[in-house]
């Protein structure tokens, strides 16, 4: 495994705060070094308030492009879209001048949509940042224990940076739409951003080979920090 240590924070308001800086830090130095960066920004309410605080914060906006990690097979209108979530929480503000890759798009099938959605992530690549979530299930992304896709999806080697992640049992509830492990590596830095004290368990010590997120610790392309509150 990589040699990735949790760094634990006071308060949830705390780690709020750090993750802001240490994102839109390693955003403003990837501008700087290739004159432009991406983000790949994870779904869920842990982040949320993370992005509110990038939003008033001064960066190259004009100069980044953001994308996700993974989505829901739905529009953006739908209260379970992450573009939503992201459009309501990061697009806003300093942070409304970068543009944004979706990965759903109406009036294709869900293969369709991850094959359309490779154009935009491959140009927001590489990234200077990849914000991931990890569930208590050991997945990151909408990269599921026992799910059809996941062999494809770990695989450093392939060449899909997206692929379309049927439902299945227990998860996911619904088609869902997730950048690779390849597109995922393709950065300086990945912050997984966890809360609780059974996610910190899960990423303490001797991580668990079988499980997902066990993928990212134990790659040598990127840099881990994870972050993490009660």
């Amino acid at each position: 495994m990589a040699s990735a240590k949790l760094e634990a924070f006071g308060s949830r308001e705390d780690l709020y705060d750090a993750a802001a800086s240490i994102l839109v830090g390693a955003l403003t130095t990837a501008v700087e070094i290739r004159g432009r960066a991406g983000f790949a920004a994870t779904g869920g309410t842990t982040p949320a308030p993370v992005y509110d605080r990038m939003a008033c914060m001064t960066a190259p906006w004009d100069k980044i492009t953001v994308t996700l990690t993974d989505e829901r097979f739905v529009p953006p209108t739908d209260s379970s879209s992450n573009e939503g979530l992201v459009r309501r929480h990061l697009l806003k503000g300093q942070a409304a001048k970068a543009q944004f890759a979706p990965l759903f798009f109406e009036d294709v099938s869900h293969e369709e949509s991850a094959l359309k959605a490779e154009e935009g992530v491959e140009a927001a690549a590489p990234f200077g940042v990849v914000l991931l979530g990890v569930g208590p299930d050991g997945h990151f992304a909408s990269l599921f224990p026992g799910n059809p896709m996941l062999a494809q999806g770990l695989d450093l080697a392939g060449e899909r940076s997206v692929l379309a992640v049927p439902p299945g049992e227990p998860a996911p509830d619904l088609p869902r739409l997730s950048l690779t492990l390849a597109a995922l590596t393709r950065t300086d830095l990945i912050v997984l951003l966890v809360t609780g004290t059974a996610k910190k368990a899960l990423l303490e010590g001797d991580v668990d080979p079988a499980l997902p997120v066990a993928a990212i610790l134990k790659q040598d392309r990127a840099e881990v920090r994870i972050l993490w509150a009660e």
